[in-house]
């Protein structure tokens, strides 16, 4: 599927079918705009989008002012409560007819799992929770030939001096394309593919925050 930004288009190639694809990055860096660019090239294209949001990110008018009014009526937005409630909705997704549905989207996975994880008893029993949603989507991704979008927050390592995303490798494992944002300006934002299955790691972009969503650049750097 093709977000309409053409630097991130040929970043990675559009959003893969069948896949995972995790984009983490700081607060405001783009990420729910990123979700509601893909809803709304879905909608375009005729498909119904999934949107598990977790931290009432989910804009209505934002969507509109992106996507027109008639957005709305292809976008089926979640709200889980917390994280056992965000494992159920997306368990009962496999009992669900999703033909007429062409993207899942889950912003963000882990802001649940954040709040929920109160000692490392809590983490453990919870990062189990994250692993059978992504086998889940993944799955469904798979199957139905459905691209998947998770968006994820950061930390920063202090031994590797990087900025990491949260999940460690179970969330990594599971994601076929990984992209981090970066914010270098008021308006401006940066991409970096950080994994794909068949295009070169270490790619970047820098696009655009603007009222229609995500503007077009055909700069790519190596």
């Amino acid at each position: 599927m093709r977000l309409g930004c053409k630097c991130l288009d040929e970043l990675a190639d559009g959003i893969l079918d069948g896949s995972i694809t995790q984009v983490y990055g700081e607060f405001a860096s783009g990420k729910s705009t990123y979700c509601i660019q893909a809803a709304v090239a879905a909608s375009r294209a005729g498909k119904n989008t999934i949107f598990i949001d977790t931290e009432n990110g989910f804009s209505p008018e934002r969507s509109m002012q992106m996507g027109g009014r008639d957005v709305l009526k292809h976008i089926r937005v979640y709200n889980p409560d917390d994280l056992s409630q965000q494992t159920r909705i997306i368990s009962q997704l496999e009992n669900t007819s999703l033909d007429d549905v062409g993207l899942i989207i889950v912003d963000s996975l882990v802001s649940l799992y954040k709040v929920d994880a109160k000692d490392l008893e809590s983490r453990l029993e919870l990062i189990s929770d994250i692993s059978l949603q992504l086998l889940v989507l993944s799955r469904i991704a798979r199957k139905m030939k459905i691209p998947v979008i998770i968006t994820n927050h950061v930390y920063d390592d202090i031994e590797k001096k990087e900025t990491m995303p949260l999940g460690g490798n179970t969330v990594k494992y599971w994601s076929k394309v990984i992209i981090q944002f970066g914010k270098t300006g008021e308006s401006l934002r940066t991409a970096k593919l950080i994994r794909h299955p068949y295009l070169p790691g270490g790619r970047r972009c820098i696009f655009g925050l603007c009222n229609e969503g995500i503007s077009n650049s055909d700069k790519i750097y190596k």
